[in-house]
């Protein structure tokens, strides 16, 4: 069975609101799909309700599936497209729907996706160049990383940077967004070392899967090196 193919009336979902990188805020809420019709998929209302200034924001909707030993969370990015007050289940159950038009290919998600984790400077095994530079990552997470470089100029907030992210040796290419840059305060004459907040985008499962696994051994040898 294609992962495709599990998008389909009576799934359990998790529908992502909103995601602020930031301040690690993440807005997820309990759903059921009601039906699928090309990329336009019927979900149950959640609670709290998606409400009439949701239309036209972009949501994930993600959902769990077995594979092999191991249990991963899937889903894709929608628009809302309507909040249905009467939607009939049947002839006798009308119901209360949120329809969401799916805008995006299957990918893998974290609903802790935006836990941090420090690695070590000298750890060579999770490296990132941005924009063919390479740079130093101050902390790092499956949604983003936030990374010191020399620039002599601000990068602009919302600039998409193309990003290589090395995870033991093995090399991923993809965007990244930016969220927020600054010069520190102090930086005295160090003033051309630029931080960056950069948002994850289209990471493919390869890289998913071997971050989570690297993000989970750095939050383990911390743990361990505090006992």
């Amino acid at each position: 069975m294609s992962i495709t193919s599990t998008i389909k009336p009576g799934l359990n979902v998790n529908i992502i609101f909103t995601q602020d990188l930031d301040k690690e805020i993440v807005d997820v809420r309990a759903s059921v799909i009601y039906d699928v019709t090309g990329k336009d998929i019927t979900l149950s209302q959640t609670s709290p309700p998606c409400m009439q200034r949701h239309i036209g924001k972009y949501v994930s909707v993600t959902y769990l599936i077995k594979e092999k030993e191991n249990t991963a969370r899937h889903g894709f990015e929608g628009i809302v497209e309507k909040v249905i007050k009467e939607y009939s289940l049947a002839s006798s159950n009308v119901v209360s729907a949120i329809l969401v038009k799916k805008h995006s290919g299957i990918k893998i998600y974290d609903l802790r996706m935006s836990y941090r984790v420090r690695p070590k400077s000298d750890d060579t095994s999770l490296t990132l160049d941005v924009a063919t530079q390479k740079v130093n990552i101050l902390d790092i997470s499956m949604a983003g990383v936030m990374c010191c470089r020399k620039s002599g100029h601000l990068t602009e907030a919302g600039k998409i940077l193309k990003i290589n992210l090395f995870i033991e040796g093995q090399s991923f290419e993809m965007d990244g967004k930016t969220i927020r840059a600054w010069f520190p305060s102090n930086a005295g004459v160090q003033s051309d070392l630029e931080y960056v907040r950069l948002q994850f985008l289209d990471m493919d499962r390869q890289c998913g899967r071997l971050l989570s696994e690297k993000l989970f051994a750095i939050q383990r040898e911390i743990l361990s090196a505090d006992r």
